[in-house]
């Protein structure tokens, strides 16, 4: 084996540390998962969601998959196959791709065609599933842990409800989420994530590969059978807008929960 080709196949870490120990240098070394550990960080997150009569047990369960990466996020239900992908521009406005997973296509919704969705907490609520605002309003009662696993426990009780918020601030990222309101209980739980970028762009790209519609060019495609069937079943409609709101409202568009 060549010299050069023994040493290539050391860590930086390594060769370091064994330097350290001859020359009897003290040697700081950055922290291995820094670069995996901030806001910006491209992630996915597996949630398992539930609503339910207070005081009785969860008896159906749904699963959606939060994508974030750069100004672009994604909210995909494996069950219903469908994915909803948001992207914010440099003038702050947002769009809104709706892809139907099973057909590989796609209707865009532009800016204007989105209902009452534009400011920065609309953006939050999509981001990081609960808005800017309702965090503003809640309180912050535990930490727990240290850097990239630290969490923040918040809660918010007023007469119309009662919520307990499980936080990942490093990532801006729910932990769990629970909401009573009205005789009902709704929950999210976070089971899974990971940073893995060669995942995520590749879930990015396949979507954007997906043949799609203008909105606006709908009705003179109407001929077209799968925006027929789509019509049929509910599923072209304007954008929706967001998880939970200020008040801790759910908001959430075609999945309903």
């Amino acid at each position: 084996m060549k010299l050069h080709t023994y040493f290539s196949t050391l860590s930086l870490r390594t060769i370091l540390a064994a330097t350290a120990v001859v020359t009897g240098m003290t040697i700081l070394l950055p922290a291995a998962s820094a670069s995996t550990c901030n806001t910006d960080t491209p992630i996915s997150a597996h949630y398992q969601i539930s609503k339910h009569a207070e005081a009785t047990k969860p008896e159906k369960f749904d699963h959606m998959v939060l994508w974030r990466r750069a100004n672009s996020v994604a909210e995909q239900y494996p069950k219903r196959a469908i994915t909803e992908l948001w992207e914010r521009n440099r003038s702050n406005s947002i769009k809104l791709n709706r892809y139907f997973d099973a057909y590989q296509r796609g209707i865009e919704y532009a800016p204007g065609e989105i209902k009452d969705l534009g400011s920065d907490d609309d953006w939050s609520m999509k981001n990081q599933l609960v808005a800017n605002s309702l965090l503003a309003k809640m309180t912050l009662i535990k930490t727990i842990g240290s850097g990239c696993d630290r969490e923040e426990i918040y809660t918010l009780k007023d007469p119309q409800q009662s919520i307990t918020l499980n936080w990942l601030p490093t990532y801006r990222l729910v932990k769990s989420y629970t909401r009573n309101a009205k005789g009902q209980t709704a929950t999210w739980l976070l089971t899974a994530k990971s940073t893995d970028i060669k995942v995520i762009n590749a879930f990015f790209e396949e979507h954007l590969d997906y043949q799609t519609t203008d909105y606006a060019d709908i009705g003179d495609n109407e001929s077209d059978p799968f925006l027929k069937k789509m019509i049929n079943l509910g599923f072209i409609e304007h954008g929706s807008s967001g998880m939970y709101d200020a008040q801790g409202n759910d908001i959430g568009g075609e999945h309903h929960h």
